[in-house]
């Protein structure tokens, strides 16, 4: 594990299965894998050169199958399925301070499914991945999870075959269940958008041998590749953060760092409280600094945070030969980052109760560091984040970890983030904001097993700790 994370056991209400804990603890740590690591990447390569899928940006006007609305400006499927693009306007207050905005932001009122199916293979667990190309992935080719899917695309909307293996997922069997939790999408520009995060344990009935495309990989072996910048995909990501750190079994909870879950629980409730933000739903049309410009893209007027654009897109590989899409572009990667430091009962995280405009629950447990730097630098109204220079540059904080991690390839053009993992030296004490807490691993993947608790960004990086 990066940064010799300590393993830790959690409370029996939101322990894995103890049927599988052990199980999920001898891949992590070893086990013997189905294939080699020289398989491995001769595997990849082979699915990267197998790629097929093609894409140029057009003006949002051009791109097959959507069209705005005159009256709103708002972006929408012909068929009403899959997603839209509208704006909002945001009243974000805390306390005596007040920040107003709007944005377009992506509305897809569907719960998707990312599930990953796993199995016993000569006694050691193995995951299931696929290499699947997406319009927007950096390096083509991404290992994503057994089943990527909206509803709209395994009940067909899109007239093409139904994703492998999604009836595992569908109606899953509860005796193989070994997670299962909504978890919330990019707050910041999905809106009120949850996928049901799942990995589900399979016996004899599913073979070792795959289709083409999918592939066997122990715990230890994602963890690798993991390391490697853009190559495993923000929805594997999200789902096995849930893995970090576990131990061999659930046991009673217990005070951690001092404060405990009870305590940590309470701090997030009193920062929702405190907390006042008021999204409501408006034309792109309607929006005050956005407007579609001269390439007939929608764009923020002064060139920051990020803008919509159309792409048209072939695959020979695809469910579907040919589409087109709006798709977010960012100019700039941001970079997510997390604090470490070593506490009375192991690794503590220095976590942000994180406000966004796209969540239900408003604020939730994000990263340290969760931010792009243009879009602070020389703007007057947006004050810098905490330990934002720390982060930007680092010099006082040794390094743990550090990779480009791409987001989600169907929704986000070539877009990644730097993942930035630092260690506190022993010693020294940081002055924290009320929206800064440490919290032991423990307290951290308890709240991840409750689900949409800990944001997208946070489960990201914490999947680097594998």
């Amino acid at each position: 594990m990066a940064g010799n994370v300590t393993p830790v056991m959690l409370p029996a209400g939101v322990a894995l299965p103890q049927e599988y804990a052990s199980g999920v603890a001898r891949s992590r740590n070893g086990g013997t894998p189905l294939h080699d690591d020289a398989f491995v990447d001769g595997w990849i390569n082979a699915a990267r050169k197998r790629g097929s899928l093609n894409n140029v940006q057009v003006p949002l006007d051009a791109v097959q199958g959507w069209h705005r609305e005159p009256e709103t400006g708002n972006i929408h499927h012909q068929t009403g399925r899959f997603f839209s693009v509208i704006g909002v306007h945001v009243r974000h207050r805390v306390g005596h301070h007040e920040l107003e905005w709007d944005q377009p932001i992506i509305e897809q009122p569907e719960i998707g499914i990312l599930g990953i199916l796993a199995k016993y293979i000569d006694g050691t667990l193995h995951f299931c991945l696929q290499a699947k190309e997406e319009p927007g992935n950096v390096g083509g080719v991404q290992l994503s999870p057994t089943v990527q899917a909206t509803y709209s695309n395994y009940t067909g909307a899109h007239g093409g075959a139904r994703p492998l293996f999604i009836e595992r997922f569908i109606e899953p069997d509860p005796a193989g269940r070994l997670f299962a939790r909504l978890q919330t999408e990019d707050g910041g520009r999905f809106l009120y958008k949850s996928n049901r995060n799942m990995i589900m344990v399979a016996g004899d009935e599913v073979p070792v041998e795959l289709p083409e495309g999918f592939i066997w990989l122990t715990l230890c072996q994602i963890a690798s590749l993991i390391r490697r910048d853009n190559l495993v995909n923000a929805c594997t990501r999200s789902i096995l953060a849930c893995l970090v750190g576990a131990g061999s079994a659930g046991e009673p909870a217990y005070t951690a760092g001092g404060e405990g879950l009870r305590d940590t629980l309470q701090w997030l409730d009193d920062r929702r409280a405190v907390t006042h933000m008021l999204t409501r739903r408006i034309g792109l049309n309607d929006l005050k600094e956005w407007r579609l410009d001269e390439k007939g893209y929608f764009s923020h007027v002064p060139s920051a945070f990020f803008r919509i654009v159309g792409l048209k897109v072939s695959s020979q590989t695809r469910e579907v030969g040919s589409w087109g899409q709006p798709i977010i572009e960012n100019p700039a990667p941001g970079i997510i980052g997390l604090l470490l430091r070593e506490g009375a009962e192991g690794t503590e995280l220095l976590m942000q109760a994180k406000a966004e405009a796209g969540n239900r629950s408003t604020v939730q447990l994000g990263p340290t560091a969760q931010f792009t730097q243009g879009n602070y630098e020389g703007n007057q109204k947006l004050e810098k984040p905490f330990l934002f220079d720390e982060f930007s540059a680092p010099g006082p904080f040794p390094p743990v970890h550090e990779s480009r991690q791409a987001e989600e390839g169907a929704r986000f053009y070539r877009e990644y983030n730097l993942h930035r993992i630092l260690r506190l030296p022993e010693g020294t004490e940081l002055a924290l904001p009320p929206d800064y807490r440490w919290l032991t691993l423990r307290q951290v993947q308890v709240l991840v097993h409750l689900g949409e608790q800990v944001n997208s960004c946070a489960r990201s990086i914490i999947s680097c700790l594998l």
